[in-house]
């Protein structure tokens, strides 16, 4: 049985929503290097090219030495696939779950992105880093040490001014606030979800729940540092569609992504370990 629609009902406008949905807060797609135009199916492979640094000899003797470069091409694996799929009674309903404000197409985009956050800004990717830094105890009298000692890292590896970013949880965030970053910085410009809060310190700060122990007091969480070319990420949502059920006035609205992350630059990534702490004079 064909697929049909009531009049003026365009099924690729539902799929658009909640691609836009999606993308917009996508934290992974915002931080990352991203490759997602190149995904076709699941099990794509995506390549990352490049070559080693070429050596720089001493005082020039009137010969040259030609040296081989070496091929350090990484290869990113799209080898994780995300479904959902829900219910609504009838075509009006339908049509007002297309609606980006409050809708459910919105709220399947909103679980892609957090499952998909989850996944990249996760302790897989963590394990990666090139440095760690941990505090046990982070209150306001160490959260700014904390963020210059990540800026000084990402500089010692060359990473360039405007090219450093951070993701904190709400609370790591609060703690900048009773520092006083707030009169330093541009509080809040940008808002939440994937778009940037602020920077401080040459560092784009991002702030995600989706990230290991987001909201623990008692554990540490584990946010990430690092270049936007540290991480390379690909993904698309390959399946979204909406299908008359045949037994009932209703639709059956579901949709497949897929999904792949990997670490490109290992020394130009921090797995930041930090412990809440109470604050005694503020």
């Amino acid at each position: 049985m064909a697929v049909k629609y009531a009049d003026g009902f365009i099924p690729e406008i539902w799929e658009a929503s909640v691609l836009r949905t999606y993308e917009d807060k996508l934290i992974a797609n915002k931080i990352s290097w991203d490759k997602s135009s190149a995904v076709l199916k699941y099990g794509d492979t995506i390549h990352f090219n490049g070559l080693s640094d070429p050596t720089v000899t001493g005082s020039y003797s009137g010969t040259l030495s030609y040296e081989t470069l070496v091929d350090s091409q990484v290869t990113l694996l799209v080898d994780q696939q995300n479904t959902y799929a829900f219910l609504v009674d009838d075509i009006e309903q339908a049509m007002a779950n297309v609606d980006l404000k409050g809708s459910q197409a919105a709220r399947a985009g909103f679980q892609l992105q957090k499952t998909a956050d989850a996944y990249v800004l996760g302790a897989t990717t963590a394990a990666q880093a090139g440095s760690t830094i941990t505090d046990a105890s982070l209150d306001t009298t160490t959260v700014l040490s904390v963020f210059s000692q990540a800026a000084r890292k990402l500089d010692e590896q060359n990473v360039p001014m405007g090219e450093k970013w951070i993701v904190v949880s709400p609370w790591v965030r609060e703690k900048l606030i009773l520092a006083g970053v707030v009169h330093q910085i541009n509080d809040g410009t940008n808002g939440g979800g994937g778009l940037k809060w602020a920077t401080y310190n040459d560092l784009d700060i991002y702030v995600s729940t989706n990230l290991v122990n987001a909201t623990s007091e008692s554990s540490a969480t584990g946010c990430l540092a690092g270049s936007y070319r540290a991480i390379g990420f690909a993904q698309s949502i390959l399946k979204s569609r909406m299908q008359e059920s045949k037994d009932a006035f209703a639709y059956y609205c579901s949709g497949l992504m897929v999904y792949g992350t990997k670490v490109i630059f290992p020394n130009e990534l921090i797995n930041l370990q930090l412990t809440y702490a109470a604050e005694t004079a503020i």
